[in-house]
């Protein structure tokens, strides 16, 4: 590597062809300006650029030096032959394409795709942090861009800050984010969970957060002894107090560990449940929070994922953990919050700046004191839902001091080793019995017609339940649960449904547009017609009392609808008939042999 500026300048020159280099200034001035800043600049970066010289590259300072030393004695050169206005003006600042091109080649400045697009418009613009609080990320801040720039211009202007990052978008390189589920970002490095190594940072691997703690192999569960009350307290035991259900705790440490393995595909987001407070749920969070850092989590509540702009931090997160979500809520919409939860793509408004299509790599922790209302009932999204159950209450008992102890370095290096190393490998969590109850109750609250046919599917006397049928049931029962409701369409509620049926054991529908004959599908007394007064299902025509004979409909020859696998009301005789509609009308509290009008 050449030694003498000078002969660099000469060797600059002479690639320089004779026609270029004796071409008035006053013509293409610019041009020819810009060559000269751009060949030197670039000769430069080649001298002092790590990746080809193995040594530190040197201060901004040295550099800012030397560019604008070498930049002005190739323009004096120049000056030689040339007077007035022709003449090269000496650069006394870096201008935005040298600080665009040395932060590219001296600080790694990338664009990075938010998606799956290849549009650049649409990526971030990343530089990587080689030391500090942010070792071994992508920083996508325009801020700290800015910062690292003003280092080579400290007078560096709101407008030329633009044409910094102008040229950066148009010339950086792409370069993908780490989505290797095994690669997991700590304080200290990346630790491979396959092997159970830590390997050392490096530009190469793009990470837009990490876990703030430094993962320590050796580090040990503390005990810390507490002088007021005397108490012993550590952080296994007190997770173990949080549960009386050895599986939900073992859940718990899941989750934790979930959180800091943001590349896993969970499909899951955990939501965890309970009526009171105390808990312990919100403490949880915090320790949570304090193992991924502040810095590489967002708050952000249910309510929020269908809002303009709420969803522009998760850019900069890997998880997302909120300790309280608004009682009452209603979701109307859930696209945005079904994606975050598989790691789809997703838009994200942002403030001032063009839209972009993102795909968010994180875990979600959602705390909730009651069911939230939300409109899309499928089993797609219900398969989501990870509803953990906090059964226990502390109040008049609680501890305050643990949240202390939940921010000390040695509990947190004890909880992050715990998940990473001690734990066995796992890439899927539990879904204890407790967990799967309380999705079944979250069902029904979230869903009036399944809390219908759950409470009615083992009830029904026919064979073929007619969709009208189920329709007009449906509209009694909600009239008598939730007089104060709007009742939706019957081609909505069929529909929905239907949805809910697909997993009955007991009944099906082969064809929703083909008609079922009747025949003895439909030749008993249904008492539900009765219970829930039915009265276009009661017997036309009849004006007595039995309640049998209201509640033998005349049927039509066939209806759309539900079938039962095999049968249960046809072969018995009217005894047996008789039995069973008494035996029914009293379990619904209605005492047999009921006399209508009395």
């Amino acid at each position: 590597m050449s030694t003498d500026p000078a002969s660099k300048i000469v060797d600059l020159d002479d690639k320089r062809s004779t026609s270029r280099a004796t071409q008035r200034v006053g013509t293409i001035d610019r041009f020819e300006y810009d060559e000269v800043i751009g060949e030197i600049t670039d000769a430069y970066l080649d001298e002092v650029d790590p990746a080809l010289t193995g040594e530190p590259a040197p201060s901004p300072n040295e550099i800012k030096s030397e560019l604008l030393r070498r930049v002005n004695a190739r323009f004096e050169a120049i000056n030689i032959n040339l007077k007035g206005p022709d003449r090269f003006t000496r650069l006394k600042v870096l201008t935005p394409s040298q600080i665009a091109h040395v932060l590219m080649r001296l600080h790694n400045v990338v664009m990075i795709p938010a998606g799956l697009g290849g549009d650049k418009r649409y990526d971030l613009l990343g530089i990587y942090v080689g030391s500090g609080t942010d070792e071994g990320l992508y920083i996508t801040s325009d801020i700290k861009i800015d910062e690292i720039a003003m280092r080579y211009n400290r007078e560096l202007t709101i407008n030329a800050g633009k044409e910094v990052h102008n040229i950066l978008r148009i010339h950086a390189s792409q370069k993908r984010r780490c989505t290797d589920q095994d690669l997991v970002p700590v304080n200290n490095g990346i630790f491979d969970y396959n092997t159970k190594t830590l390997l050392p940072f490096t530009a190469d691997t793009v990470f837009l957060s990490k876990a703030r703690v430094n993962l320590n192999p050796q580090a040990k569960s503390p005990t810390i002894h507490n002088d007021e009350d005397g108490t012993d307290w550590d952080v296994e035991s007190w997770i173990a107090e949080l549960s009386d259900d050895p599986e939900i705790i073992h859940l718990l440490w899941q989750v934790i560990g979930a959180v800091v393995r943001p590349h896993v595909r969970w499909n899951k987001t955990a939501w965890f449940y309970s009526e009171v407070g105390s808990n312990g749920k919100g403490t949880l969070c915090t320790l949570m929070r304090n193992v991924v850092g502040e810095a590489s989590s967002v708050s952000i509540p249910l309510s929020d994922f269908g809002k303009d702009f709420m969803l522009e931090p998760l850019q900069y997160a890997s998880s997302i953990i909120v300790d309280e979500n608004d009682v009452g809520v209603f979701l109307d919409k859930v696209a945005n919050l079904k994606a975050v939860v598989t790691n789809d793509i997703i838009s994200i408004n942002r403030k001032g700046l063009v839209p972009i299509s993102y795909r968010f790599w994180g875990f979600m922790v959602q705390c909730l004191n009651e069911f939230p209302q939300i409109r899309d009932r499928s089993d797609s999204f219900y398969r989501r839902q990870l509803f953990v159950p906090f059964e226990k209450n502390f109040k008049g008992i609680e501890r305050k001091y643990i949240k202390e102890y939940l921010g000390r370095t040695d509990v947190l290096e004890y909880v992050l080793k715990r998940v990473l190393i001690d734990m066995d490998p796992y890439y899927q969590l539990d879904e204890p019995e407790a967990t799967l109850k309380v999705l079944d109750r979250y069902k029904e609250a979230n869903d009036p017609i399944r809390e219908f046919w759950n409470e009615h599917e083992e009830s029904f006397k026919w064979d073929l339940l007619p969709f009208q049928f189920l329709y007009d049931l449906y509209k009694g029962w909600f009239a008598k649960t939730n007089p104060s409701g709007k009742v939706i369409g019957r081609n909505r509620f069929i529909a929905n449904l239907l949805q809910i049926v697909r997993s009955s054991k007991h009944w099906y529908c082969k064809d929703q547009s083909s008609p079922v004959r009747a025949g003895s599908k439909i030749s008993v007394p249904e008492p539900l017609i009765l219970l829930y007064d039915v009265q276009s299902w009661m017997r036309r025509g009849y004006s007595g009392k039995d309640p049998r004979q209201i509640c033998s409909p005349d049927v039509a020859s066939s209806y759309r609808g539900l079938e039962r696998f095999g049968t249960a009301a046809t072969g018995t005789d009217d005894a047996e008939t008789d039995l069973d509609f008494d035996h029914s009308l009293e379990s619904f509290g209605e005492p047999a042999g009921t006399n209508v009008g009395d």
